[in-house]
């Protein structure tokens, strides 16, 4: 039974990042309207990123805290042809670990809830003192994975290794017109960021009229948070936050829609 017949789900990533984790929604009938809102640019050569290579070997521990900076830093690391043979690699989450497994890096440390405050629980579980924790990441990154790691006693190197920038309408002239002939029924946002820069090149202005009826899927509960302040209700949040989980729980949410019927 397709369920998903005759809708049409937007989501804010690229086709590349997205199209092999929510395969099966296509398989149900849904028509996929990709819409990166957000764009990296790498950050190289910064004077904080060259220090903290030139220290790798003293690292015990990497962290990935996203899918992003795993991307940037695997091409780092065949750049300066690092040696991660020695050094413990952590996941925030299972996107995060896919990717690190598609891109060849193996990881030692995932937590049993992909978020911050699950890894630092996982971490709490390891002697800290004197570790040295390196964490590249976006130029936005929160400082509560940093913060709670040094109360455990680690030494923390936070580096910037990209900056993510709202993506440019130009780039999305094509889906942008999908979205105006036939309003998506089923929206899903990765990110507080990929959410707020919707708004911005969808010029939406009355964010509870422009849903309207529509079904919203959050990837997390952090932007759940960001979505719900704009007093829109959140319909679905996965308990796997990932794509192939996203895709899980849409698929069980209108299985429940339909049964109850």
């Amino acid at each position: 039974m397709n369920s998903l017949k005759n809708k049409t789900i937007l989501i804010t990533k690229s086709k590349a990042e997205a199209e092999k984790s929510i395969r099966q929604l296509e398989e149900h009938g849904a028509e996929i309207v990709y819409f990166p809102t957000i764009k990296v640019l790498p950050l190289a050569n910064s004077p904080e990123l060259n220090d903290a290579l030139d220290m790798f070997g003293r690292f015990d521990y990497l962290v990935f805290t996203s899918t992003n900076a795993v991307e940037v830093f695997s091409d780092i690391v065949k750049k300066k042809k690092l040696d991660l043979s020695k050094i413990k690699i952590a996941a925030v989450g299972k996107s995060t670990s896919e990717e690190c497994e598609n891109l060849g890096i193996s990881v030692d440390i995932l937590p049993d809830e992909f978020s911050a405050e699950g890894l630092l629980y996982k971490f709490s579980e390891f002697e800290l003192s004197n570790k040295n924790i390196f964490i590249p990441g976006s130029s936005l990154s929160s400082g509560k994975l940093n913060m709670g790691l040094s109360e455990l006693g680690a030494q923390v190197f936070s580096v910037p290794i990209y900056d993510v920038v709202k993506n440019e309408l130009s780039n999305l002239k094509s889906e942008h017109q999908k979205i105006q002939r036939k309003h998506p029924g089923i929206f899903i946002f990765t990110s507080p960021s990929s959410f707020s820069n919707f708004l911005k090149l969808m010029n939406v202005s009355d964010a509870d009229k422009f849903f309207g009826k529509s079904v919203i899927c959050a990837i997390g509960t952090t932007t759940e948070k960001a979505i719900d302040n704009y007093g829109l209700n959140v319909h679905i949040v996965p308990k796997t936050f990932s794509l192939s989980g996203v895709s899980e729980a849409i698929l069980k949410y209108f299985q429940i829609t339909v049964n109850m019927v």
